[in-house]
């Protein structure tokens, strides 16, 4: 209100003071006036009556209306209103589609409406049968369009289909377990009566029944399978054809089912029996997931088993071992002349304790390059890469004795080490990895370890130890997958992934993306290990993509999953979407009809819609014209001499 009264006084003075020549006064005034809005931060708007176009009507022209042609021209041709004309099945026309046998891939409804909204129609006419198959439907971004569609559906409600939508399994299983597989069936337009599935795998059958519905809806049916041999097996699965479906082609589904041996074969040798031997051996046979055989050579050339206290004349040979541990050996004198060749084709070799008997192909094969001379001390452990239960920052007992270090390989990887000494350390040698403890007592190191943090450390590490080095555990554990093998250009892909622990269980929490067109797509956890993703290929071809991200602090990639995105695919006849057109006319203010209702629609009375038309006076040419007006009033006074 000051702000206000001073401006009158001002608009006072500049008359009193401009009295003898009043024309000069309005420039000044209207100066003051607009410094004022400037100053009030005063906003001017109105409503502008917004112009209506005719009204619009848009009719799906896409392949699965075909058989509709006559009806729906029909239904056109006894519109008596003034309208603008459209067509539509990949795009939009103007005109109707040469020749009668449409040839369409695919039904992209959101496109066409958002295109011919932004013309401001009075409202739309939408002829069609709701089927939008391009990818998900943009219910907002149609809505903000502040138009309203009418919709009229075309097409059979009740259309007969039996269809597989969903098969769920576990993409890694074991022998002799208990296999979960879930077939979700979607059945609609069936007045009753039952089918039948039918799944099978090696030869061997399951079979049954469910309901069949009159709407659409989901029946979840639940087997089980069980495999006794490691193998990738083949799953059928196969509904009962009924007549007059829509489609046979999604009655049938196969999938693989892949089962890994139960345990991991496991071979422990020794030349020094010591209390750390008898605890490495109760952890290794108390897991569930390791087959051992410990083997300690008692004297001479006689090995003992440690298990069956039997004499062995003949070792066990290596071609079936998934790795072998050393403990406390003479590297020379090691039973075994082919461990080379074995880890070149993917066994993995873990060595703990002293090294005594050291060859230049040892030396090659070990991450860290001992002598047999032994170091007695305090060796604290630092972590410098997280593994298994060990974690940078940690505190953990010293070790008292390691083997003396002369090195480590370039392109060794180190866990720990203690005063700048490699401890803990691995590298690739072929196919195969080479695990390294440089702990002469690591027994001693567990005990110590209960003590200071109440933590079975070894036990737990030396698990994981195996199953790292493992051939099975080299077998991806983000497994990625998809439920049919041809997709439609324009088609909606759905993407499942699933990732699982060194156990080959299912484990949650993992962070994972896909990339497709330059762009990361990420996968969203819908269960316990289980993702999901989506996306659309607006290109025929074949698609190769792989999975990749975190679980926890391990990197992990996926499978390769190649799949077809087709261009030339027809899309066929889902009967009456009439869900999708409902829920569409709601969300827009529109109505929905069926389409003999078509030739007698009664036109909506017209609303005035206005547009709010907002001037704000804080702008350059404001500043730039007070500036002028106060120049051109200075100009003018000068020459008249009145300054």
């Amino acid at each position: 209100m000051i702000i206000f009264f001073i401006s009158l006084i001002a608009i006072g003075l500049a008359v009193l003071l401009y009295y003898k020549s009043l024309a000069l006064a309005p420039i000044r005034i209207v100066a003051i006036i607009l410094l004022y809005i400037l100053i009030t931060g005063f906003i001017l708007s109105f409503g502008v009556k917004r112009r209506k176009n005719p009204p619009a009507v848009l009719t799906d022209y896409s392949a699965s209306m075909a058989r509709y042609t006559n009806d729906i021209q029909q239904a056109i041709n006894g519109i008596d209103f003034t309208h603008t004309q459209f067509y539509f099945g990949e795009t939009l026309s103007t005109i109707v589609p040469e020749g009668t046998q449409r040839s369409s891939r695919f039904t992209n409804i959101a496109q066409p409406l958002k295109q011919i909204g932004k013309t401001q129609p009075a409202f739309i006419v939408l002829v069609s049968d709701g089927n939008h198959n391009y990818g998900h439907f943009p219910f907002s971004e149609i809505k903000e369009l502040n138009t309203p569609v009418y919709c009229f559906g075309v097409g059979s409600e009740k259309p007969r289909d039996v269809a597989i939508i969903d098969v769920r399994y576990p993409a890694y299983a074991f022998v002799n377990d208990s296999i979960k597989i879930e077939v979700v069936i979607e059945s609609q337009g069936f007045t009753g009566g039952k089918a039948q599935v039918v799944l099978r795998y090696n030869e061997k059958k399951q079979k049954k029944s469910f309901l069949l519905n009159t709407t659409k809806a989901k029946t979840k049916l639940e087997f089980s399978v069980n495999v006794h041999q490691p193998e990738k097996v083949k799953v059928f699965v196969d509904v009962a054809r009924q007549p007059e479906e829509l489609s046979y082609k999604n009655n049938k589904l196969e999938f693989p089912l892949r089962v890994l041996p139960r345990k991991t074969k496991v071979i422990y040798f020794t030349e020094h029996l010591s209390f750390n031997t008898k605890f490495m051996q109760r952890t290794m046979i108390q897991d569930d997931y390791i087959d051992l055989i410990p083997l300690a050579r008692i004297n001479g050339n006689t090995v003992l088993n440690l298990v069956t206290n039997a004499k062995l004349i003949n070792l066990p040979g290596l071609d079936d071992i998934d790795v072998i541990i050393l403990d406390n050996v003479h590297l020379g004198k090691v039973p075994w002349i082919n461990i080379e060749e074995s880890l070149k084709k993917g066994m993995g070799l873990l060595c703990i304790g002293s090294i005594q008997g050291h060859t230049t192909l040892w030396n090659d094969m070990l991450p860290i390059n001992t002598t047999e001379a032994i170091v007695k001390g305090n060796f604290p452990l630092k972590i410098k890469e997280p593994f298994s239960c060990l974690v940078p920052g940690d505190d953990y007992p010293p070790l008292s004795a390691i083997n003396r270090v002369l090195g480590v390989k370039d392109k060794a990887i180190i866990i720990a080490q203690a005063n700048n000494v490699p401890i803990i350390a691995y590298h690739n040698y072929g196919t195969g990895m080479v695990f390294q403890i440089n702990g002469i007592d690591i027994g001693t190191w567990q005990f110590l370890q209960l003590g200071l943090k109440q933590k079975d450390l070894l036990a737990h590490l030396l698990r994981d130890v195996i199953r790292f080095l493992s051939p099975i555990g080299k077998n991806k554990r983000l497994f990625l997958n998809t439920l049919h093998r041809i997709y439609n250009v324009g088609e909606t892909i759905t993407l499942k992934l699933q990732s699982y622990d060194q156990n080959y269980r299912l484990a949650g929490g993992g962070d994972f993306f896909f990339e497709f067109d330059n762009t990361a797509i990420p996968f969203f956890e819908t269960g316990k290990g289980m993702y999901q993703a989506c996306f659309i290929s607006k290109k025929a071809g074949d698609i190769f993509l792989q999975a990749s991200g975190k679980l926890e602090d391990e990197e992990l990639t996926s499978n390769t999953l190649e799949f077809t995105v087709s261009g030339a695919i027809i899309e066929i006849d889902q009967g009456l979407n009439k869900d999708f057109l409902q829920t569409l006319a709601k969300e827009t203010g529109g109505e929905y009809f069926s389409l003999n209702e078509l030739a007698v629609f009664e036109l909506p009375l017209p609303e005035n819609v206005y547009r709010l038309k907002i001037i704000d006076f804080d702008s350059p040419i404001s500043y730039f014209l007070i500036f002028a007006l106060l120049a051109i009033d200075w100009i003018i006074r000068r020459r008249r001499g009145i300054i």
